[in-house]
């Protein structure tokens, strides 16, 4: 009881940020300043219109544009992005609306100004396709300066809009191909990303096609099963050390600035959540009957249960879909939007090195995956697995893959709106665990999941 006592306060600590205290103590500290870039997830849909208008031509303006629609209500950077994709994609009206709302609100804002200086200027240099043309006519739509007073450097913060502004105010024909040739790229790229996950879609309702009907059968499908037999609750005070590690880490981090310490400092503290793997030892639970509880074997072989975990990334990609069903659902019923989520590997991306990617990749195609799996689906999962013993197999699959996926979701930071999509990812990672018994499977998966979200994000935001 103590150990669930310490799940759930510790969850909701974290969920919360303190309680508020945190949060609260950071609001005392310092006043925030204005961003200084306009947000990944902007910066990334704006990428999109461009990538979609260079695809599909004038037919994408509809849809890119109300794709852009949540970026009406954010903040100044995000809103100017907005008019300047609508001039971009021809809606004059939409961009001119929008700068006289930003206008009457911020009358002396520097950058309100200069945006709207290149768009007048914009205006006399013919068609905003003009700056994408190599062939460009002379006289009126020749090469410009930007505005004056108006320089790169000062359009920075508005990320790859500053890009599509500069082009139309210049009719700089070298740029506006740029452009185009990057949108053409990233489009070429998330098409790429689409039919791979349209190939797993089709691999993973097979697959789940085939387990169900061996399943109805009457086949052996756990593999897990076999393991529950002692140490019944160990394996949730296991999961309850790691979450009175990280309350305790958030709370250092609120006091000292563990960010001073570089990505490699955090990545440190965070994998340092391994050393709840003392406490079961600690207890008395031998190391070798502690590994093969948790999964940390080899199963059938690296090889066998490492295409396991492409199989469960596959399943769990029409698993996803029903999630992002639910999301979009809850969106409509509560309000809010799933494009106002943020996760800190954008603005990571966005403003990291070559190093600091490879450094990136580490973090979410390795260490996530390593240390998720242990905790949650060897630790919580088998844990809930063993306290539901005594329920019909499915019965107890079920509930423990819904509670533990729960909580994996729930703490992760992209928001509540995701926790359906988070939750349907964890569950599949929960089936594979189940069939296979090792971690092996389910870890690869993992890692494919985030490896390729880390790319199609760095497609997007580099």
């Amino acid at each position: 009881m103590a150990a669930w006592v310490t799940i759930l306060a510790g969850c909701a600590w974290m969920l919360t940020g303190g309680f508020g205290w945190m949060a609260s103590e950071a609001d005392e500290a310092s006043v925030p300043d204005a961003p200084s870039m306009v947000s990944p997830q902007a910066d990334a849909a704006i990428q999109m219109v461009v990538a979609m208008k260079s695809w599909a031509g004038a037919e994408a303006m509809g849809a890119g544009l109300s794709s852009l629609d949540p970026l009406k209500t954010q903040g100044t950077l995000e809103r100017l992005a907005f008019a300047i994709a609508a001039r971009w994609m021809g809606d004059d009206a939409a961009a001119s609306d929008m700068m006289h709302a930003l206008e009457a609100e911020l009358p002396q804002d520097a950058l309100v100004q200069q945006v709207k200086a290149c768009m007048a200027q914009a205006a006399t240099m013919g068609s905003p396709d003009s700056g994408a043309s190599s062939s460009m006519p002379e006289g009126r739509n020749a090469a410009r300066s930007l505005p004056e007073g108006v320089t790169r450097d000062s359009l920075a913060s508005l990320g790859a809009s500053a890009s599509l502004l500069e082009s139309m105010a210049t009719g700089d024909a070298a740029l506006g191909a740029q452009v185009a040739e990057r949108a053409m790229r990233i489009a070429i790229s998330v098409v790429g990303f689409f039919g791979i996950a349209f190939v797993a879609l089709a691999v993973g309702l097979v697959t789940l096609v085939i387990l169900s009907v061996k399943a109805s059968s009457g086949a052996p499908m756990s593999r897990l099963a076999p393991t529950l037999l002692g140490h019944q609750g160990i394996h949730i005070e296991l999961f309850a050390a790691w979450v009175v590690y990280e309350v305790v880490l958030g709370v250092v981090a609120s006091r000292a600035d563990l960010g001073g310490l570089g990505t490699i400092g955090v990545i440190t503290f965070q994998a340092l959540g391994l050393l709840a793997l003392a406490w079961p030892i600690m207890r008395g639970m031998p190391w070798n009957e502690l590994r093969r509880e948790l999964g940390l074997t080899t199963g059938a072989g690296l090889v066998r249960e490492a295409a396991w975990g492409v199989l469960a990334w596959c399943m769990a990609v029409p698993m996803v879909l029903v999630g992002l069903v639910l999301s979009l659902l809850l969106g409509w019923l509560f309000g809010g939007s799933l494009s106002d989520a943020s996760h800190p590997l954008q603005e990571g991306l966005r403003s990291s090195s070559a190093g600091g990617i490879v450094i990136w990749y580490l973090v979410a195609a390795v260490v996530a995956p390593v240390l998720e799996e242990i905790l949650f689906r060897g630790g919580l999962y088998r844990g809930l697995r063993g306290a539901t013993g005594s329920m019909p197999l499915l019965a107890s699959m079920v509930v423990s893959a819904l509670l533990s996926s729960l909580v994996f979701a729930a703490i992760h930071p992209q928001g509540v709106l995701f926790v359906p999509i988070l939750g349907a990812l964890a569950m599949s990672f929960c089936l594979v665990r189940e069939l296979r018994g090792s971690l092996v499977a389910p870890m690869v998966g993992h890692a494919l999941n985030n490896g390729l979200i880390v790319t199609l994000n760095l497609m997007l935001l580099k």
